[in-house]
């Protein structure tokens, strides 16, 4: 009994006493909580930084094209008063000759007393009266106050177009100094957003490691610190377009795998040379097909050869072109998250020996890209961009 007793006893024991390594997980999960949480509120605040200085970039941007504005309109009042001072001062000058012989004629009058004679002649038929005599005399009075009035109407305006222009020069060589200030700034701010980035890059790197490693385990206050993360790389994608590429940045628009690809290549059909600026993705007809990144619709249409497409504006000088759509399910100026459908895959009008694909196009200003690199694994592209 007393045998029994003790075995029971032990029994019990291992029973409600906890195991040794029992708090081992928990105590790992809550590291790696931890862990997760300090890696996003890092990435969290390297992109809110990231986002003030894209911020900057914008307004400095506006600035320049404010003070280009601004330096065009002063570069037209300038040549417009240029244009008034070279009128004035010829119109002067052609006034001061035409006074100056009159000058000297007038001169050359009174010395001689013909000034006189000309008042107080009679005239051809002697019947001047005296008050027509002081007529005539106020007429040559008239005569030179009005030239002496010419004179200083055209200098006074001379000396207006001339402080115009000057003033004009004053306020062009400050709008130089601004934006020379202006282009020192904007290599400033492009320094400090070479230097985050690939501090950046690494805080993502490392909170998307932390992320799967913990497939789920996250408790709610930490899901919101997420999204929170999430919400403004999704804005400081959208600034700065798709500088952020990486692997795994695009999301596949379709399962398909890449049946032709990016570059030079022969025609299967016409057996002969031709160049590719994207990528081919084979495809079932009516699947859906979803946007690359985060952007704007910027056109819907038909194109020859690529039936319905849509061009949308990722920020940046990046756009990207996707093609062979039988239905568009988006319409121009609509804002796009990564991963939103964008219409099904249609039928080709005209056989490429590559069977139902859907064409992918990815370009920087004129500049094509070889989307590959980039796009999600298969199995992947399901899932949004965390």
């Amino acid at each position: 009994m007393r045998r029994i007793s003790c075995c029971l006893g032990l029994a019990l024991t291992c029973l409600l006493a906890p195991p040794a390594e029992a708090g081992r997980p928990d105590a790992s999960v809550s590291r790696r909580r931890a862990a997760l949480r300090d890696a996003a509120d890092s990435e969290l605040a390297l992109t809110q930084t990231a986002n003030e200085i894209e911020r900057g970039k914008v307004a400095l941007e506006r600035e320049r094209e404010s003070l280009a504005w601004a330096g065009e309109l002063l570069e037209r009042r300038g040549s417009e008063s240029l244009r008034k001072l070279d009128a004035y001062r010829a119109q002067r000058i052609d006034r001061e000759r035409v006074g100056a012989i009159r000058g000297r004629k007038l001169y050359k009058l009174a010395r001689g007393g013909g000034m006189l004679e000309m008042m107080l002649e009679d005239g051809a038929d002697g019947r001047l009266t005296a008050r027509e005599r002081i007529a005539r005399g106020r007429t040559l009075r008239r005569l030179i106050d009005h030239d002496l009035a010419q004179l200083r109407i055209h200098g006074a305006a001379e000396a207006e177009a001339r402080a115009e222009l000057l003033m004009a020069t004053r306020e062009f060589s400050v709008l130089s100094a601004l934006d020379a200030l202006g282009r020192l700034q904007h290599t400033s701010v492009g320094d400090g957003s070479a230097r985050l980035h690939p501090s950046l890059v690494a805080a993502h790197a490392e909170r998307r490691t932390l992320q799967r490693r913990l497939r789920g385990e996250t408790r709610a206050a930490d899901r919101r610190l997420l999204r929170t993360v999430a919400r403004e790389r999704r804005t400081l994608v959208r600034h700065r377009g798709l500088d952020l590429l990486e692997d795994d940045a695009l999301v596949r628009p379709v399962q398909g795998r890449i049946v032709g690809r990016f570059g030079d290549y022969e025609d299967r059909l016409l057996k002969v040379p031709m160049h590719r600026n994207g990528v081919e993705l084979a495809a079932t007809a009516n699947d859906e097909v979803r946007v690359l990144a985060p952007g704007e619709v910027a056109f819907v249409g038909a194109l020859p050869g690529f039936e319905r497409v849509v061009v949308v504006d990722h920020g940046g000088g990046y756009l990207s072109l996707t093609a062979r759509l039988l239905a568009v399910s988006v319409e121009e100026g609509q804002v796009l998250e990564a991963g939103q459908t964008l219409g099904r895959v249609g039928a080709k009008a005209v056989d490429d020996g590559l069977g139902t694909s859907v064409y992918v196009e990815l370009r920087h200003g004129q500049r094509p890209i070889d989307p590959r690199p980039y796009l999600r694994p298969k199995t992947r592209h399901r899932g949004r961009r965390r």
